[in-house]
């Protein structure tokens, strides 16, 4: 970090860090569990490790790994009576990781439109637009199903409307609606070169959140080294 400011890359790092293999041994969650945790965490009210297992669909046994991961870089503190409490250095990360990317949620959808019986967990891109044209709408969508989505959605949020990419055209969203309804009822503000990515799974797949999280701070990790590497 320099001289105090706290940068995308260093929170990265220490997703990369907390989520990590030691001494060759891969813990029982990954870089979506920790932005998670500490996203449930940044509301400043105390967590108790049974009630973060059930938030995060973990077993205990991993929890107390995590939130040990959590306290040696300082990003949590554990109050024996009121449980797991983020720190100012955990605060830090959560808001430089949200000035990129913020959490919609999942929604089971009972039309066709979009892919009738199924699960979609959607995430909003910050001035995605730009990344995706980099990334290439493709390789997003593939990343979002190697990951384990059954397939990925993209929609440009452009000229005040919601656009359709593909490789080489935009089409406009018929029936924004949806979108609309979705982000006003969860309160998300989105702004012209933001950028919704989601992953579509079956109804009944609980970890759908995961994959589209896990590909896009991918993408966003690619993308930052491009930029620190100038190769853009």
């Amino acid at each position: 970090m320099e001289s105090g400011k706290y940068l995308f890359e260093d929170a990265i790092r220490i997703l990369n860090n907390i989520a990590g293999c030691r001494r060759g041994v891969r813990p029982g969650f990954n870089k979506y569990h920790v932005y998670l945790a500490l996203t449930l965490l940044s509301s400043g009210k105390p967590i108790g490790r049974k009630a973060l297992s059930r938030a995060l669909g973990m077993g205990e046994g991993s929890v107390r790994t995590l939130v040990r991961r959590l306290r040696e870089l300082g990003l949590v503190r554990v109050d024996p009576v009121a449980g797991i409490l983020i720190t100012d250095l955990g605060t830090k990360v959560v808001n430089v990781l949200g000035n990129k990317l913020v959490i919609v949620g999942s929604v089971d959808l009972t039309f066709s439109d979009i892919c009738g019986e199924c699960r979609i967990s959607t995430l909003l891109l910050r001035d995605g637009i730009d990344v995706v044209k980099k990334v290439g709408v493709l390789r997003v969508r593939d990343l979002i199903v190697k990951k384990g989505g059954d397939g990925g959605l993209i929609i440009y949020y452009l000229d005040n409307g919601f656009k359709l990419p593909n490789s080489k055209h935009l089409y406009v969203l018929e029936n924004p609606s949806f979108w609309y309804n979705l982000l006003s009822e969860r309160g998300i503000d989105i702004r012209g070169g933001d950028c919704l990515i989601s992953a579509i799974c079956r109804k009944n797949d609980g970890n759908c959140l995961m994959y589209v999280v896990e590909a896009i701070l991918e993408i966003l990790e690619v993308y930052d080294d491009w930029l620190r590497s100038d190769t853009l």
